[in-house]
């Protein structure tokens, strides 16, 4: 899809329902909002992107901007409602010489999980038609209820759900928002404006992963939707002819009381240690998670469930448990590298150590195994509520 393509990521919300800022939450490292933005910036002909966030947090929302992307991002203040913040993504596209018949993408910057194959599909479809957005079937039974008692069910033959990134050519957009403004309608999405303004509009299958941040514990779903997606292109495929490699991720919350065992070393001066069944040692579960992924033979939570394995066990002895098994399905490890994610303990002065300790557990020489501690610059779960780990490890076949 080469042709000149803008987008409008609208991130100027509230956030009400999440009861904190969902679109800074962190997701592996980047807020939420830029999954997304990125996405959408790398779709090919991708012109300038509006992107439109509070008027109070425009300072905030430059700095986090990849560098590359600086020169054609236009930061736009939002209005109070969705209708009015769109608008002026709109507006100062135009005002930036964007023609007019310019089809544009308007995406929820709280739904991190949009792929470039849904923002093309939707984009190809508008092309066609005039204006187009993804839909997903209603799976559940509908019901229509009045003072939290059910008045009735609502047939659902016919009903979707909507979701974003929608699209038009800019011209399109400004019409039909401004005259459902004037006819003082509050449109809840762009579909319903540009349809109410007899604009042809098509549905393209829409992505479950595509899935809005609104309430509490979405975040979850979609980090496992992020790490998934992370984790799939490189684990348990054949890097050469006889090697395989695997990634793996844990992650494990900070508690008061409990001695802290990172990457198969005790820290004493730590006043926090790992929640966890075993003693929480998310490093070397990441570790474990690599190997095991490497050799098609499960994940830590399978092979050591809690039902089995007792509390407090030592993560050290899980790793040789989890080597020995990759070593029963024929292959020994060739290489590892391990990135922690902590705001403390620093890891750079032990580095050597865990370094040194990984490789005899593995069965490596020290210079097969790399060990780098990284911070998240305060954001999010490993800023301060916990500590995150990814590791790789490389497989051959034995003998």
């Amino acid at each position: 899809m080469a042709t000149p393509l803008v987008a409008i990521c609208v991130a100027a919300g509230r956030s009400l329902r999440m009861g904190r800022d969902k679109l800074w939450i962190d997701l592996f490292g980047r807020p939420a909002w830029r999954w997304s933005f990125d996405t959408l910036a790398g779709l090919p002909g991708m012109g300038p992107m509006a992107l439109v966030v509070p008027d109070d947090a425009l300072d905030r929302f430059r700095d986090a901007l990849p560098p590359g992307l600086a020169d054609r991002c236009l930061l736009v203040p939002g209005g109070e409602e969705r209708p009015q913040s769109v608008l002026a993504g709109v507006a100062a596209l135009l005002e930036a010489g964007v023609p007019a018949d310019t089809m544009a993408l308007v995406h929820d910057a709280a739904r991190p999980g949009l792929t470039a194959e849904l923002a093309t599909a939707v984009a190809v479809a508008a092309r066609g038609a005039g204006a187009a957005l993804p839909v997903l079937p209603v799976a559940d039974t509908l019901w229509r209820v009045t003072d939290g008692r059910g008045m009735g069910i609502v047939e659902r033959a016919g009903l979707a759900g909507a979701q974003t990134p929608q699209a038009a050519p800019l011209e399109l957009l400004r019409d039909a928002i401004t005259a459902a403004l004037a006819r003082d309608e509050r449109p809840t999405d762009e579909a319903a404006a540009l349809l109410a303004h007899g604009v042809a509009v098509v549905t393209v299958p829409g992505d479950a992963a595509n899935r809005k941040l609104t309430d509490p514990g979405d975040e979850e779903v979609v980090r496992a939707v992020l790490r998934e997606r992370l984790v799939a292109p490189l684990a348990s495929t054949e890097a050469d002819a006889g090697r395989r490699s695997g990634i793996g991720f844990d992650a494990h919350r900070l508690v008061e009381g409990r001695p802290l065992r990172l990457a198969g070393l005790d820290w004493p001066d730590e006043p926090r240690g790992l929640e966890g069944h075993s003693d929480g040692d998310a490093a070397l579960h990441a570790v474990i998670d690599a190997l095991l992924g490497a050799a098609g033979a499960g994940d830590v939570g399978t092979l050591f469930p809690s039902d089995r394995t007792a509390p407090g066990a030592d993560s050290t002895e899980l790793l040789r448990s989890a080597v020995a098994r990759v070593a029963e399905a024929g292959w020994r490890p060739v290489s590892a590298d391990l990135a922690i994610v902590a705001a403390r303990p620093a890891i750079a002065p032990r580095r050597d150590e865990i370094r040194d300790a990984l490789a005899a557990q593995l069965g490596l020489d020290a210079a097969s195994v790399t060990v780098r501690g990284t911070t998240s610059d305060g954001l999010g779960f490993a800023g301060s509520e916990g500590i995150a780990a990814w590791a790789s490890v490389t497989l051959e076949r034995a003998g």
